[in-house]
Protein backbone atom coordinates (compact mmCIF):
# COMPACT_ATOMS: atom_id res chain seq x y z
CA UNK A 1 0.00 0.00 0.00
CA UNK A 2 1.04 3.58 -0.54
CA UNK A 3 1.91 5.50 2.61
CA UNK A 4 2.01 6.30 5.36
CA UNK A 5 0.54 9.72 4.66
CA UNK A 6 -0.55 12.29 7.19
CA UNK A 7 -4.35 12.64 7.25
CA UNK A 8 -3.75 16.22 6.06
CA UNK A 9 -2.56 14.69 2.78
CA UNK A 10 -5.86 13.00 1.92
CA UNK A 11 -5.81 14.96 -1.34
CA UNK A 12 -3.43 12.29 -2.74
CA UNK A 13 -6.41 9.91 -2.94
CA UNK A 14 -8.55 10.40 -6.04
CA UNK A 15 -12.34 10.73 -5.77
CA UNK A 16 -14.56 7.93 -7.10
CA UNK A 17 -12.21 4.95 -7.07
CA UNK A 18 -12.56 1.50 -5.51
CA UNK A 19 -9.90 0.64 -2.96
CA UNK A 20 -8.64 -0.29 0.49
CA UNK A 21 -7.06 1.70 3.29
CA UNK A 22 -5.46 1.41 6.71
CA UNK A 23 -5.47 3.96 9.52
CA UNK A 24 -2.99 4.56 12.31
CA UNK A 25 -2.58 6.81 15.30
CA UNK A 26 1.24 6.61 15.29
CA UNK A 27 2.27 5.88 11.68
CA UNK A 28 3.58 2.43 12.61
CA UNK A 29 0.77 0.29 14.00
CA UNK A 30 -2.31 -0.25 11.85
CA UNK A 31 -5.36 0.29 14.02
CA UNK A 32 -8.11 -0.02 11.40
CA UNK A 33 -8.54 -1.38 7.86
CA UNK A 34 -11.38 -0.61 5.50
CA UNK A 35 -12.48 -0.45 1.91
CA UNK A 36 -14.77 1.34 -0.45
CA UNK A 37 -16.57 -0.29 -3.33
CA UNK A 38 -17.22 3.07 -4.99
CA UNK A 39 -15.41 6.11 -3.48
CA UNK A 40 -12.24 5.41 -1.52
CA UNK A 41 -11.56 9.05 -0.67
CA UNK A 42 -15.08 9.60 0.64
CA UNK A 43 -14.98 6.46 2.81
CA UNK A 44 -11.50 7.27 4.07
CA UNK A 45 -12.64 10.79 5.03
CA UNK A 46 -15.60 9.31 6.88
CA UNK A 47 -13.38 6.90 8.85
CA UNK A 48 -10.87 9.62 9.71
CA UNK A 49 -13.70 11.82 10.95
CA UNK A 50 -14.97 9.26 13.47
CA UNK A 51 -12.82 10.83 16.20
CA UNK A 52 -10.51 7.92 17.03
CA UNK A 53 -7.33 9.95 16.80
CA UNK A 54 -6.07 8.68 13.46
CA UNK A 55 -3.13 10.68 12.15
CA UNK A 56 -1.82 8.50 9.29
CA UNK A 57 -3.18 6.36 6.47
CA UNK A 58 -2.12 3.98 3.71
CA UNK A 59 -4.18 3.16 0.65
CA UNK A 60 -4.35 1.25 -2.62
CA UNK A 61 -6.79 1.29 -5.50
CA UNK A 62 -8.43 -1.92 -6.65
CA UNK A 63 -10.10 -2.75 -9.97
CA UNK A 64 -13.32 -4.26 -8.62
CA UNK A 65 -15.38 -4.47 -5.44
CA UNK A 66 -14.53 -8.18 -5.19
CA UNK A 67 -10.80 -7.47 -5.27
CA UNK A 68 -11.28 -4.71 -2.67
CA UNK A 69 -13.19 -7.08 -0.38
CA UNK A 70 -10.56 -9.81 -0.67
CA UNK A 71 -7.71 -7.35 -0.10
CA UNK A 72 -9.46 -5.92 2.96
CA UNK A 73 -9.81 -9.46 4.36
CA UNK A 74 -6.11 -10.14 3.81
CA UNK A 75 -5.16 -6.87 5.55
CA UNK A 76 -7.58 -7.59 8.40
CA UNK A 77 -6.01 -10.98 9.07
CA UNK A 78 -2.45 -9.75 8.58
CA UNK A 79 -2.64 -6.77 10.96
CA UNK A 80 -5.47 -7.81 13.32
CA UNK A 81 -6.35 -4.12 13.81
CA UNK A 82 -7.67 -3.27 17.25
CA UNK A 83 -10.35 -0.86 15.97
CA UNK A 84 -11.94 -3.43 13.64
CA UNK A 85 -14.45 -5.13 15.90
CA UNK A 86 -15.79 -7.54 13.25
CA UNK A 87 -14.57 -9.27 10.12
CA UNK A 88 -14.96 -7.23 6.89
CA UNK A 89 -18.54 -7.35 5.68
CA UNK A 90 -19.51 -9.31 2.61
CA UNK A 91 -21.26 -6.92 0.21
CA UNK A 92 -25.03 -7.43 -0.10
CA UNK A 93 -26.26 -9.78 -2.83
CA UNK A 94 -22.87 -11.49 -3.19
CA UNK A 95 -21.65 -14.89 -2.06
CA UNK A 96 -17.98 -13.91 -1.77
CA UNK A 97 -15.89 -15.53 0.90
CA UNK A 98 -12.75 -14.54 2.75
CA UNK A 99 -9.64 -15.78 0.90
CA UNK A 100 -7.66 -16.39 4.11
CA UNK A 101 -7.35 -20.06 5.04
CA UNK A 102 -8.95 -21.20 8.30
CA UNK A 103 -11.15 -18.10 8.45
CA UNK A 104 -14.76 -18.89 9.42
CA UNK A 105 -15.85 -16.42 6.72
CA UNK A 106 -13.95 -18.44 4.12
CA UNK A 107 -14.93 -21.30 1.85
Amino acid sequence: MKGPYSIDEIYVVEWGYIGVYALSRNGITIHYVGRSDSDLRGRLSQSIGEGKGYKYFWFDYETSPMKAYKRECILYHKYNPIDNTVHPAIPPFTNWRCPVKRCPWGK
